[in-house]
C-alpha cells in the first residue's frame, strides 16, 4: 500500500505547524532581531484550528481539542492578546498535559504540552504590568526553540514512524 492510499493523520501537519510558528519566535527572542508579523500568527493559527477540525472528523477527540486550542492561541496571538489571556492559555495547556498523562500519551507529546504551557506563561508574566524584566526574551526564546525541536521531531515520528521513534 502506498502512502497516498492510507488515511492521513492530521497530527503530522499540526506538529509541523507548531514547529513553524515556534522557530521564528525563538530566533526573534534569542537574537533580539525582528519578530514574526501578526499575520503570520493568525494564518498559522487558522491552519492549526483546521487541523483540529480535521482531527475531529477522524474521531480524535484529544487531537481536536489540543489543535483547536493551539489554533485559537496562536490566532489570537496575532491580534495581540493580553497577559491574562496568555496565562489562561498556559493553564489550559497544563490541564491538557494532565489529560495527556491520563490517556497514556507519549512522553514527547507530554513535553510539547508542558513547553507550550510554559511558553504562554512566560509571555504572560513578561508583561511590565506583572513581572516584566529584560530576561524574559531568553526564557521565551529557549522555550520556543525546545518547542520547535520537539514538535518537528513529533511531526517526523507521525509521518515516518519507522525512522523516527516516538518517545
Amino acid at each position: 500500500m502506498t502512502e497516498s492510499q492510507t488515511n492521513l493523520d492530521p497530527s503530522t501537519f499540526g506538529f509541523f505547524l507548531v514547529a513553524v510558528v515556534a522557530l521564528p519566535l525563538a530566533l526573534a527572542n534569542l537574537l533580539e532581531k525582528g519578530s514574526p508579523p501578526p499575520g503570520f500568527f493568525t494564518t498559522i493559527g487558522l491552519l492549526a484550528f483546521l487541523v483540529g477540525v480535521w482531527a475531529w472528523k477522524c474521531n480524535a477527540n484529544f487531537g481536536f481539542t489540543v489543535f483547536g486550542l493551539v489554533g485559537a492561541a496562536v490566532f489570537l496571538t496575532g491580534y495581540g492578546i493580553g497577559y491574562w489571556e496568555n496565562i489562561a492559555f498556559a493553564i489550559v495547556f497544563a490541564f491538557s498535559m494532565i489529560w495527556a498523562i491520563q490517556i497514556g500519551a507519549g512522553k514527547n507529546l507530554i513535553l510539547i504540552l508542558l513547553v507550550t504551557a510554559l511558553l504562554f506563561l512566560f509571555v504572560g508574566l513578561s508583561s511590565p504590568d506583572l513581572i516584566g524584566g529584560d530576561y524574559w526574551h531568553w526564557l521565551i526564546g529557549i522555550d520556543s526553540l525546545v518547542l520547535a525541536v520537539l514538535s518537528f521531531y513529533m511531526g517526523c515520528s507521525c509521518a515516518v514512524p519507522e525512522k523516527f521513534k516516538a518517545f
